[in-house]
């Protein structure tokens, strides 16, 4: 029987000429791996709209990036189908829940020197460079303690737009709460990202949509070139459009084809700047959406493509921060703490033949 990772590429290839046999014989690790990582997110993704773009034609960058690595589903089994618990997961390899950031609204910070940024600062003692450029505010954000409003709606018609519920400062004026009650203003003693900024060596969020995003990625890109770096950059702008007009709508697809030209710009800046064939580049999403809806309650259908060309098997949405670090030739089984997820890529021994 076809693993679902391999079936998933071998369709891919038959609409848009992916090799995917290629990669299933790729075989083991390269002898000198990649000594970067660019981790792009793309938030709210639904897995089964991403084929459609796929076998369309619409994402060609996405399809050149996966025939020269390769594409697996992922999946979310711990944690809410949320963005806080699913970046969370995503650059920690740890389930959401134990680490209790279990959704939007109820969170933590991530424990100090959890994520792949401090793990990869501590393998090479200072000597990386560790960027995280984002397009949202608090859902990856690094403030202290501060106030929530629990009971407020979130987004409401007719535009759906944020209305600033987890600050008193940006606060929609007119924003709703449930059942017309007073506000809840409820404690958190930080965003997910507050012990971690602390080793991030640039950090910016709250950019907006990608066209913001992308331009600080590529200074970054030209700022680094230099040295050793991982740099995650997050584009909200499919759950944006999601959240506003639903999965299945112009603009939701649209904000799926913003993010793949600017996959296409950073892939054309790491050439450009002499990284191509030292950098790992990653494309992942944190959650889904419910098929034809403004939420994501039950969203749990994610995906990992990758230009690193070995076999991958289909696994978890926390298999992603292993995975990045076997890449470029970490032991994922040597960080402390312990994760819960484990590489995506197939051990050598395991590979087909």
């Amino acid at each position: 029987m076809i693993p679902r990772a391999t079936r998933a590429v071998l369709t891919l290839a038959c609409v848009v000429f992916l090799p995917a046999l290629d990669v299933a014989r790729a075989g083991a690790p390269p002898a000198d791996p990649p000594q970067n990582i660019v981790l792009i997110g793309w938030d709210g993704v639904r897995r089964e709209r991403l084929h459609e773009l796929l076998a369309n034609g619409s994402l060609p960058n996405l399809s050149a990036l996966i025939a020269e690595g390769g594409l697996t589903d992922t999946q979310i089994t711990t944690g809410s189908t949320q963005t806080k618990p699913g970046w969370t997961e995503i650059l920690t390899g740890r389930s959401a829940d134990s680490l209790g950031i279990e959704s939007n609204d109820v969170y933590g910070p991530i424990p100090k020197g959890d994520t792949i940024f401090e793990a990869l600062k501590r393998r090479f003692h200072g000597h990386i460079t560790t960027i995280f450029i984002g397009g949202k505010d608090s859902n990856i954000g690094s403030r202290g303690p501060h106030e929530v409003c629990i009971n407020c709606i979130h987004r409401m018609p007719p535009d759906y737009a944020q209305d600033g519920w987890w600050s008193r400062e940006k606060i929609s004026s007119n924003v709703r709460t449930k059942c017309g009650l007073p506000m809840r203003w409820v404690r958190r003693e930080g965003e997910p990202y507050f012990h971690t900024v602390q080793s991030l060596d640039l950090y910016k969020v709250d950019l907006g949509p990608a066209d913001s995003v992308g331009p600080q990625a590529l200074a970054a890109l030209d700022r680094y070139r230099g040295s050793r770096f991982i740099a995650f950059f997050h584009f909200q702008d499919p759950d944006e459009q999601g959240h506003r007009h639903n999965d299945g709508s112009k603009e939701y697809a649209d904000a799926i084809r913003l993010t793949d030209r600017w996959l296409g710009l950073i892939r054309d800046r790491l050439k450009a700047d002499g990284l191509s064939g030292r950098t790992a580049v990653f494309v992942t999403t944190d959650h889904g959406f419910d098929a034809d809806e403004r939420y994501h309650e039950c969203a749990p259908d994610t995906f990992l493509a990758t230009n690193v060309r070995r076999p991958l098997r289909a696994g978890d949405r926390k298999d992603v921060t292993p995975t990045l670090l076997d890449a470029i030739g970490v032991d994922p089984a040597g960080v402390k703490p312990t994760m819960d997820g484990r590489s995506l890529f197939v051990p050598q021994e395991a590979s087909p033949r």
